[in-house]
C-alpha cells in the first residue's frame, strides 16, 4: 500500500459507511513538542506502544495484524484535576507508516470516529519535532462540534502527559 493511500484511508470518512450520510469532520487538536532524541528512536517507542509494549498512560493489546496495519484494544488513562483520573478502552486501527508517521482510527469506545496522526520530523533547531493531529467525524454536525468542544482540552492534557512520558523514555535511553 502506498503512503498516499495509507494516509487517505485513515482520514475520517466523508460518508457514513452504514447510512451513506455525509460526515461532518471537525479539527479536535494539534499538539507539537520537541525532543532531544533521534526521530527513528521516537518512532520505535511509539510503535512499541501500539504493538503492546505499553506505557504508563496507555497500553495496547494487538487483536490482529496484517503487515503494518494493526487492530488494537487500547486502555488509556486520562489524568484530571485534583488527582482524579479515568480509564477507558478503545478499539483502534493503527497504521504504522515508516519511517516517521503513525495513524490511528478509533473504531469503538467513547472516542469512536476520532482519527489521529502522529508525525515525527526534524526541527530547525536540530531537535526532533513530534506533532499530534486529531479530527473527529460524525453524521450529526452538532455532535461533531460538541465532541470537539469537550475533547479538545482533554486531548491537549493527554498529549502533554504522553509527551512527558515519551520524553522520559527516549531521552533516558539514548
Amino acid at each position: 500500500m502506498s503512503r498516499s493511500a495509507t494516509v487517505r484511508s485513515l482520514r475520517p470518512a466523508r460518508l457514513d459507511a452504514t447510512t451513506m450520510a455525509p460526515m461532518h469532520i471537525v479539527h479536535v487538536a494539534t499538539v507539537t513538542d520537541t525532543f532531544r532524541s533521534a526521530p527513528d528512536r521516537i518512532y520505535r517507542v511509539l510503535k512499541g506502544v501500539a504493538e503492546g509494549h505499553g506505557g504508563e498512560l496507555e497500553w495496547a493489546e494487538v487483536i490482529d495484524r496484517t503487515g503494518d496495519r494493526l487492530l488494537c484494544d487500547f486502555w488509556t488513562e486520562i489524568q484530571l484535576a485534583r488527582g482524579h483520573s479515568f480509564r477507558f478502552r478503545t478499539r483502534e486501527t493503527v497504521e504504522l507508516d515508516p519511517p516517521f508517521q503513525l495513524h490511528y482510527r478509533h473504531r469503538s469506545g467513547p472516542s469512536r470516529g476520532l482519527a489521529e496522526t502522529i508525525s515525527i520530523g526534524a526541527s530547525s533547531s536540530g531537535l526532533t519535532r513530534v506533532t499530534y493531529r486529531a479530527f473527529y467525524a460524525s453524521p450529526r454536525r452538532p455532535f461533531s462540534l460538541l465532541f470537539a468542544f469537550f475533547a479538545k482540552p482533554v486531548a491537549h492534557l493527554f498529549m502533554r502527559a504522553h509527551y512527558r512520558e515519551l520524553r522520559r523514555s527516549v531521552e533516558r535511553s539514548r
